[in-house]
């Protein structure tokens, strides 16, 4: 395609378009007003011109009265009436309105194609210019362990593990994107799981939104979206829904790390943020850190505790021995979750609770 093309052109003027630009629009405000000045300088020697400057800017304002306080809020509210009704959701049409979002952008799913290979730069570059005017990003997906994951997974006709590794995939996705933003962006976006099927999904730039519902036997990116206003009913059911379930979601790191103490009886503590996988109800940690800790030092010595396990109090660490069957196991879960591989493992086990 030659340099000439009109379709890059067109692209680019969309994109101009869609993007806030107030240093432009102060200056064209200020060569308006330079405009009018200079009109005004130039028909002060007419006849009457006090009478007829009084006049025409009474009429004037009388004029941007009735626009802002009666015609604006009635165009304002039948927009926010309106719906319109889209085929499917288009990734690429909804990473473009989150380029030029200032203040919201949300997204409410089990999983996403949006954070897929083929839109997931796309939309990281709307995600990134939204951050950078100011906007708040809060992404909820289905937390990948929950009952929730097994019951969507019945719904669509597929194994769990499979909506499970597709949930995993956006999660290391969004955890690479979130490490390229700088500090001021990256506080800006916020990814969260929550554990309770949302029965619908949102996404949402600014004051609009497209809606739709978890249906059976297809994924809600393939059935009618529902673009409506964040203020009307619908708009208003859906946000209410996304913030329950917020409340209640836990946050991605979570999922990813888990914080670690090490308290050695003779030789203080140390913090840890290991990555960590469960079987059988029993969870194990992985890290070089820890490990080489643990090396230097008695392991009956040495106690863990953790205020995100289920159990509270001193937990022994146990080394898993890598010729085992379980450590097999666990290579093959920690791949699933992080697409990397660890070279040792170690259970934190749980204090018998002892009971007369």
């Amino acid at each position: 395609m030659s340099a000439g093309s009109p379709i890059p052109r067109l692209r680019w003027l969309l994109r101009t378009l869609r993007t806030p630009r107030r240093p432009q629009s102060l200056t064209v405000l200020v060569l308006l007003a330079a405009v009018a000045a200079l009109l005004l300088w130039s028909s002060s020697r007419m006849d009457n011109y006090e009478e007829n400057l009084t006049l025409n800017l009474g009429t004037d304002i009388v004029g941007v009265v009735v626009t802002v306080f009666v015609i604006g809020p009635l165009i304002s509210r039948a927009q926010e009436g309106r719906v319109r009704e889209h085929t499917r959701l288009d990734y690429e049409w909804f990473s473009a309105q989150v380029y030029g979002s200032t203040s919201n952008v949300k997204v409410l799913d089990t999983f996403s194609s949006v954070f897929g290979p083929q839109f997931s730069e796309r939309l990281f570059r709307g995600i990134k210019a939204a951050t950078g005017h100011g906007a708040r990003v809060q992404i909820l997906l289905l937390d990948p362990d929950s009952l929730a994951v097994i019951l969507r997974g019945r719904e669509l006709g597929e194994q769990s593990a499979d909506i499970r590794r597709d949930i995993m995939r956006n999660l290391r996705t969004l955890d690479r994107f979130a490490l390229r933003l700088d500090e001021n962006s990256r506080q800006l976006l916020e990814v969260r799981l929550c554990s309770t099927s949302p029965g619908v999904t949102l996404y949402r730039w600014d004051e609009r939104s497209l809606v739709s519902f978890l249906t059976v036997g297809r994924l809600s990116g393939e059935g009618v979206q529902l673009e409506v206003a964040v203020r009307s009913p619908l708009g208003t059911f859906v946000e209410q829904r996304f913030d329950e379930l917020w409340q209640q979601s836990k946050r991605m790191e979570r999922f990813t790390h888990l914080p670690v103490t090490l308290v050695d009886a003779t030789d203080g503590r140390r913090e840890f943020s290991c990555r960590f996988v469960y079987v059988d109800d029993c969870v194990y940690v992985a890290g070089h850190d820890l490990v080489s800790y643990m090396a230097r030092h008695r392991l009956d010595q040495l106690s863990a505790y953790s205020e995100a396990l289920g159990v509270r109090g001193a937990h022994e660490l146990i080394v898993v021995d890598d010729e085992s069957e379980l450590h097999r196991l666990l290579m093959q879960h920690f791949a699933e979750k992080y697409d990397a591989s660890a070279a040792a493992f170690v259970e934190l086990r749980p204090p018998v609770l002892v009971t007369e």
